[in-house]
């Protein structure tokens, strides 16, 4: 009975090497394009992929519908730069726009007809090095049949032939201006024909050599114009015609005389015989060549060329010559020699001869390639074994191999150069060591870690801590963006979080962060300190996110049952507010209970941690020092969330005194003593006219500056904080909506430009210890700004808000110009 292969079970191998065009095949995310994740790819794709991968020949595959585009490190170079690469998992139609109504047409008769098509020489210009370029190709469009028999796909493998074409090209217009060049050559040209040699065709370049003018030589016999050369050359060419045999003359001594003055001159003379229409010799062409500046030249390059082959010898890098295709050694530095271990006595043999060890390993091969086809070869930290001090030893090199050209354009030898990159790779090695320590550090810690990479934060390892904290099997997390394996926690900021740290590499810290997970099952709110750190390679790329949990629920909720405590006793004050003269003294002995009862334990608590703190010295590892910081941290907190309970309590008192207050006043005043904090921030306050009221200066004073507080703590960080602060008379209509009975209210607005707050907590900020962020984020008790709206009653007035997270904060105080007592 057939069972289809379960996905992970594929074998991938088929991805594995292939360079760099194999790495961009492993990183792509195959699962956003129509071929799916590579484990549901068809055996046939699999397969081609793979011979594509692994072969030295320049390939181009082109799969499905969308024509996806895959290719190989050999044909990588004819992309070229700042042109389609990297165009690996990219539509053909998209990544080949530029010769589309080439290509296109071309595949779909492929895919239609299943028979091969074969260029030579084709034009197909397109965009790399930063411009169109003629690009001419030998190349072959072969069908690849998927698994159930149907074409899906089309194998191109292609060799550039630009260079060959524009070199063909060249040499047709070569042949074109045949006779131009000759007369315009540098190199003296005479043709003869007959038996008589006569002067047929002469250049400048001849005449200017033999002080003799056009007129005067052409159509006449040579000897008739130059007597002085008969015998000896009419012999050379009389034995040049009748043998049809070249005959050379080189750095032959001649005496030019010209107007009246004799000069040597040096020639190399060529006497090369010619066929006419009908096979026979007709007559020969001479080619005088003044080699003088040429012989002193030639003794400076024989100079130069000692010197050349000194650097070569002292260059710090191995550096070899070898000749013919068995690769005969024609140099080979002091670098290269110290390389091989071989001696000194290498040069003659053959390359094969000094590393037989070197057989199997392919590198034969490669430089055979090289020698005969012209294609230089690269290799990058290739692992070579050679026997140096009579053992074979591994050894790691960047390496060419690249052809040597004669003048007229064959391949006689190969250049070798190299790097020796041992050292590199042992470093590369202790890295990669280092990364399997990292690993182990992560799954090993008592801390919960997990490590994320990419922009879509991918879960590449999570320890057993991490696991648990989530409640889900591991197969449910592991190696799938993090949102994916914990839907549950979405839409709760934590994407915008990694988001951030992964784009500016900074550290994020969070402090008792309540997070809302479905653990085995059940709904729970889970209270974090948590830390998430960019995780970045050698060069300091950010290739993911470290993250780093302590779970402190029942801290957390320990702390919460005694905030509570002093809610409901803060609930109790309010209602007992209705009975002034009970309110009196339940005030006075809840500010018994705040400042003995509730103090004094907290006191203790501080007092005995740093006593066993200190008496434990250098004995508490970290994790324990981390506690004691908690706990003093904690009971200072809880001291002053005490003093501002303390605070509130007295703002129900009645016994200050109402006096005509200048609010502009009580504002200068408030800045100054927020001097410090402003130019930290570098904030800008800015106010109108505000009116003079009968007041409690001291309470004024306590509500402007919690809410010029409030403002400078939630401000925004990529732009300068401003707050601007304004007072308007109150309608009628504004009036009657808040049942103020007055003549005169006075509406005092505070306008920020800071974080802000949805619209839907407008109300919801102004109860007592009501925060919307965690401690580690800002500071404070959420007292403040229920203190406000307290003092805001106590002046038979209000106080409201409105928020924006792109616009600020808005308070509104409504306070009417005169007080009016309250009856008892």
């Amino acid at each position: 009975m057939y069972m289809e292969k379960s996905p992970e079970k594929i074998n991938l191998n088929f991805m594995s090497g292939g360079g760099e065009a194999g790495a961009l095949v492993r990183s792509f995310d195959w699962s956003k394009t129509s071929l799916g994740t590579p484990e549901t790819w068809p055996s046939s794709l699999r397969t081609s992929l793979g011979i594509l991968l692994h072969s030295a020949l320049p390939m181009v595959l082109f799969w499905g519908e969308d024509y996806i585009c895959f290719y190989n490190d050999a044909f990588r170079p004819s992309l070229g730069i700042d042109g389609k690469h990297p165009g690996i998992g990219k539509k053909g139609k998209e990544l080949w726009a530029d010769v589309w109504d080439f290509a296109g047409p071309l595949f779909e008769q492929v895919l239609t007809t299943g028979e091969p098509v074969w260029f030579d020489d084709q034009l197909v210009p397109f965009y790399r090095n930063g411009r169109m370029e003629n690009i001419y190709w030998n190349s072959s469009y072969s069908p690849i049949y998927d698994d159930d028999g149907n074409i899906n796909g089309v194998f191109v493998a292609c060799n550039e032939t630009t260079e060959k074409v524009q070199t063909a090209k060249k040499l047709t217009e070569s042949e074109k201006h045949f006779e131009t060049l000759i007369r315009e050559a540098a190199v003296g040209i005479i043709i003869l024909t007959g038996d008589d040699h006569i002067i047929e065709m002469v250049n400048d370049a001849y005449l200017n050599l033999t002080g003799q003018y056009q007129e005067q030589m052409t159509g006449k016999p040579l000897f008739e114009v130059m007597p002085d050369a008969d015998p000896y050359f009419r012999d050379i060419m009389d034995n040049v015609r009748s043998s049809g045999k070249p005959y050379y003359l080189n750095n032959y001594k001649y005496t030019l005389v010209v107007d009246g003055i004799e000069k040597d001159v040096f020639l190399n003379i060529i006497y090369q015989p010619f066929t006419n229409a009908d096979g026979e010799i007709g007559g020969v062409m001479v080619l005088c060549h003044d080699v003088t500046q040429n012989l002193i030249a030639q003794k400076r390059m024989e100079e130069s060329e000692q010197r050349l082959l000194s650097v070569v010898e002292s260059a710090p890098f191995p550096i070899g010559v070898y000749a013919g295709r068995e690769m005969r050694i024609v140099m080979a530095n002091r670098s290269i020699m110290e390389v091989w271990g071989k001696g000194n006595d290498i040069i003659g043999k053959t390359y094969a001869e000094v590393l037989p060890e070197l057989e199997g390993t392919g590198i034969y091969g490669q430089l055979d390639g090289v020698y005969t086809t012209g294609i230089p070869f690269h290799a990058r930290n290739q692992r070579v074994d050679l026997v140096v001090d009579g053992r074979l030893q591994p050894f790691f090199f960047n390496y060419s191999f690249t052809p040597l050209y004669n003048a007229d354009g064959t391949i006689y030898g190969v250049m070798n150069t190299a790097a020796e990159v041992t050292d590199l790779n042992l470093a590369k090695q202790k890295v990669e060591q280092s990364e399997r320590n990292f690993r182990n550090i992560i799954l090993q810690s008592p801390v919960a870690m997990c490590l994320m990479l990419g922009p879509e934060h991918i879960v590449e390892i999570a320890n057993e801590a991490m696991i648990d904290l989530w409640g889900k099997a591991p197969e449910e997390v592991l190696y799938k963006p993090i949102f994916e394996g914990l839907p549950d926690v979405r839409d709760q900021g934590l994407e915008q979080l990694l988001d951030e740290v992964f784009a500016t590499g900074k550290t994020f810290n969070a402090n008792e962060m309540p997070v809302s997970l479905i653990r085995f099952g059940k709904t729970e709110t889970v209270y974090q300190n948590f830390v998430y750190e960019p995780y970045r390679d050698a060069d300091g790329s950010i290739l993911g996110i470290l993250a780093i949990t302590v779970d402190v629920s029942a801290q957390v909720l320990a702390r919460h049952e005694i905030e509570d405590i002093v809610t409901q006793r803060t609930r109790e004050l309010e209602i007992a507010n209705n009975d002034l003269r009970r309110s009196n003294g339940e005030l006075a002995q809840f500010a018994y209970i705040a400042s003995h009862d509730l103090q004094e334990p907290l006191r203790k608590i501080s007092t005995f941690a740093q006593m066993i703190e200190s008496r434990s010295g250098n004995n508490l590892d970290s994790q324990s020092r981390n506690y004691f910081d908690k706990i003093k941290n904690s009971a200072n907190r809880m001291q002053t969330l005490i003093r501002d309970v303390l605070t509130y309590s007295e703002l129900v008192k009645d016994s200050e005194i109402f006096t005509p207050t200048d609010l502009n006043e009580v504002l200068k005043d408030v800045i100054t003593d927020f001097e410090l904090l402003i130019e930290q921030k570098g904030a800008l306050i800015t106010f109108e006219d505000l009116p003079v009221i009968e007041a409690i200066p001291l309470q004024m004073s306590q509500l402007f500056g919690n809410l010029i507080s409030n403002s400078l703590k939630f401000a925004r960080t990529d732009i300068q904080p401003t707050i601007n602060i304004s007072a308007t008379v109150m309608t009628a209509a504004e009036k009657a909506k808040n049942d103020f009975q007055q003549e005169v209210y006075y509406k005092i607005t505070f306008r920020d430009n800071g974080i802000g707050f949805r619209e839907e907590y407008a109300d919801k900020i102004f109860n007592i210890f009501q925060r919307l962020h965690g401690k580690s984020e800002y500071e404070g008790t959420g007292i403040g700004l229920a203190m406000c709206r307290k003092i805001a009653v106590n002046h038979n007035g209000g106080l409201n808000a409105h928020g924006s997270s792109e616009n600020g904060a808005v308070f509104n105080l409504l306070i009417p110009e005169k007080h009016i007592s309250k009856p008892l």
